[in-house]
């Protein structure tokens, strides 16, 4: 069922924007998460990071299931504004990072709304990790 999950997560990713595979309930039939709150199993593979709002025009929109790795590129707006990231709950905790004229407001490192801000006009690389077993986190 892992592996079923796994290539669900990677075919929606390839071929759609936006998607939701489960109601966001406590216990139940189809709740990705139990009574306590706990995932499901192989339901935390259909919760990852995403960017909702981008300011700017999207080069790239990735996720690595493998290594649990978001990366976001694009180039900021001309008019200033903020990209928003949603990042699922994580006891392992997400690792952010940016490249170019640009910085992280906001505390994602459990989960959340972090928010991008840029240089308008500026070419921008967001990477979101997850530690643990997924991959290292001490180096890009």
């Amino acid at each position: 069922m892992g592996r079923f999950y796994r290539e669900a997560v990677a075919s929606l990713n390839r071929y759609s924007s936006g998607w939701a595979g489960y109601v966001w309930c406590y216990g139940g039939g189809y709740c990705a998460v139990d009574e306590r709150g706990r995932f499901r199993t192989n339901k935390e593979q259909t919760a990852t990071p995403y960017a909702p709002a981008v300011a700017g025009t999207v080069r790239s929109d990735t996720y690595d299931a493998g290594t649990r790795t978001y990366r976001l590129a694009y180039r900021a707006s001309v008019r200033p504004g903020v990209t928003e990231l949603s990042l699922p709950p994580s006891s392992r905790g997400w690792r952010l990072s940016v490249t170019g004229p640009a910085r992280v407001l906001g505390d994602g490192t459990r989960g959340g709304r972090p928010v991008v801000v840029a240089r308008p006009g500026s070419e921008v690389v967001v990477t979101v990790r997850e530690a643990g077993p997924y991959g290292r986190t001490d180096h890009p």
